[in-house]
């Protein structure tokens, strides 16, 4: 009797063992959702591929090169056989079975054919498939241009929002010792040792200092927004940014850039195959004057009272159109396309021109952030020797209080302008590789 009560007992003991196993499996598998979901840690290389999946611009550009891929295809498929199927039932007037209608067979006619049709030589269609190919091109390269483009200014928002958050951090380090400078200022006051101006002077850069924090607060979150909106994210949606492990500064020679934007700047492609394409329908247009030629075949049943009861029959035929006389249109028309063809040739100088103008700008504002970073380097250093200087100088009563705050306020200065020269720099680097036409979502413009 007693194994007989133990026994269901210990299977109760055991289901419920296995629905608290169960019940935390999920819990296992569904809490890193939801802390993806609500808070998670992203870096440049994430943005990246967050903006190539999710960003509008990019999304309709893919979806332009599938449409250009598609009519390629269609354009090909124009010069192969085409077949299709009619069917008809007619019934027209008549008299004793008779149809008043001359061409009629008879009062009602049940008609079905096939017909085959094959161009044999058409300029225009070949001008279409031409065309069309070079219009995938071009689109594939328009979809990397526009893919550059935002892949720039994810990465200037990206490195905006490092400088700000840096910004926050600096200025919330040092409001410390100015709020520490305030506070010995009215001790001293209050002892009479210092005038009430010292406590005024210090008060109010304690004030623009906490100003300052304010507002870096306000930019941060303003280019998190704006990282969001680049990437495709819910404005709702938590996350925090990764630091940017800094790496090389190094510049190539401007002579590499400028020959590297001639080959790979997007503008220059999309124009070259624009001109291709004027150039196709001007050599088209010679075309136009020999025949076309096409090949249609038909195969048919027709029935009515009158005739066989199945009527059937086939037809082959060859076309030939040739223009004779269409009052100088193809003549016209070579000429347009021999003026938008020299305009694509002149639009071409005048970019090249402004290529290298850009090339130029962007490798000079490399070379002046370097210089940048290494003048605020050695800047953030003597700054931060002055402030020990001053401090111990204040507390011998050789130097004042409003000199500590100076030497306090440029020690901040120069901390931020270091931090803003370092990332200004890689947003730079950013600005000459797109300005290439080699920015891509991997960092091999930063090496």
């Amino acid at each position: 009797f007693a194994y007989l009560e133990k026994g269901p007992l210990q299977m109760k003991r055991r289901k419920f063992r296995k629905s608290l196993i169960l019940g935390g499996l999920v819990l296992c598998l569904i809490q890193p959702q939801i802390i993806w979901g609500q808070s998670r840690t992203l870096g440049l290389h994430d943005l990246l591929q967050l903006a190539i999946q999710k960003n509008p611009q990019i999304r309709v550009q893919q979806k332009e090169k599938q449409i250009a891929r598609f009519q390629s295809i269609q354009s090909l498929t124009r010069l192969l056989p085409q077949a299709d199927a009619e069917a008809s039932y007619v019934k027209v007037s008549g008299r004793n079975g008779v149809p008043d209608f001359v061409a009629a067979n008879g009062t009602i006619e049940k008609i079905a054919w096939l017909s085959f049709y094959q161009p044999l030589f058409d300029s225009g269609q070949i001008l279409n498939v031409l065309n069309n190919r070079l219009a995938q091109k071009k689109q594939n390269t328009i979809y990397q241009k526009a893919k550059q483009d935002v892949l720039l200014q994810v990465i200037d928002a990206y490195f905006t929002a490092l400088k700000t958050k840096g910004e926050i951090k600096i200025y919330e380090k040092n409001l410390k010792a100015f709020k520490l400078l305030y506070k010995q200022s009215k001790l001293l006051f209050e002892n009479g040792l210092v005038p009430e101006l010292d406590v005024k002077k210090s008060r109010v850069e304690y004030l623009l200092q906490e100003n300052k924090l304010a507002r870096a607060e306000k930019n941060f979150q303003a280019a998190l927004n704006y990282i969001r909106e680049l990437v495709g994210l819910p404005m709702a949606d938590s996350f925090s940014l990764r630091e940017f492990s800094k790496g090389s500064v190094r510049l190539d020679s401007l002579s590499n850039y400028l020959r590297a934007a001639l080959i790979n700047r997007p503008e220059l492609r999309i124009l070259k195959f624009e001109s291709h394409q004027y150039l196709n329908q001007k050599r088209m247009t010679y075309l136009q004057h020999l025949p076309s030629a096409n090949l249609t075949a038909y195969y048919g049943w027709d029935t009515n009272n009158q005739l066989q009861p199945q009527n059937r029959g086939w037809q082959v035929s060859l076309n030939l159109q040739m223009p004779l006389w269409h009052w100088g249109s193809l003549h016209r028309e070579r000429q347009v396309a021999s003026l938008k063809y020299q305009q694509s040739e002149i639009l071409g100088g005048q970019i090249r021109k402004q290529i290298t103008q850009q090339v130029i700008n962007s490798f000079n504002e490399c070379k002046i952030q370097i210089q940048q970073m290494e003048a605020m380097r050695e800047s953030e250093k003597e700054a931060k020797e002055a402030v020990r200087m001053a401090k111990l100088g204040y507390q011998t009563g050789t130097v004042t209080s409003l000199d500590v705050i100076n030497t306090q306020k440029l020690f901040t200065e120069t901390q931020v302008n270091y931090l803003v020269s370092v990332y200004d720099f890689y947003m730079a680097k950013a600005h000459l590789y797109r300005n290439i036409g080699k920015l891509t979502e991997d960092f091999s413009w930063l090496k």
